[in-house]
Parts: C-alpha cells; sequence; structure tokens
C-alpha cells in the first residue's frame, strides 16, 4: 500500500512490517513498526518521522486496520 512517498510493507530484515518513507528511488528509512501482541498489532513510531508527513498518517491508519483485521482472522495460538 502506498500513498505519496509513504508505503507499508513487510520487510524481511525487520520480521514484520513497516511504513517507509521514501526520499529518492533508492532511499528510504522507516517511519513505524507494526509489531503483532497477544491482542492485535500495534505501531511504534521512529522518533517524529512519523509526524513529519500527513501521508503517513493515512497510511499508517489503514495499514493498522488491515493487520488487525487480519489478525482478528486467524486462529487463536494454543498456550
Amino acid at each position: 500500500m502506498r500513498k505519496g512517498n509513504i508505503e507499508f510493507r513487510s520487510s524481511d530484515f525487520n520480521k514484520g512490517y513497516e511504513l517507509v518513507k521514501w526520499n529518492s528511488q533508492k532511499n528510504c528509512h522507516v517511519a513505524a513498526f507494526f509489531i503483532k501482541s497477544k491482542e492485535g498489532y500495534d505501531m511504534q513510531t521512529v522518533g517524529d518521522r512519523f509526524f513529519e508527513d500527513h501521508d503517513a498518517w493515512i497510511v499508517g491508519k489503514h495499514a493498522l486496520a488491515f493487520l488487525n483485521d487480519i489478525f482478528d482472522q486467524e486462529e487463536p495460538e494454543a498456550a
């Protein structure tokens, strides 16, 4: 999912989902991470990067809703 220079994506390097801000075609930095917990996904921002771009709010909101919808459909893990 992408809007402007903000992209929501899966990351093998960070082993999860992240929100990145592209500065050019080859350079980007992480604005937020999405971390799975027992109750759903939480978003952890990196400094004030998330707050620097209005598109980050829009993509972040939809990404968090998307991940929590997936979480709600998953089978509960056995304890």
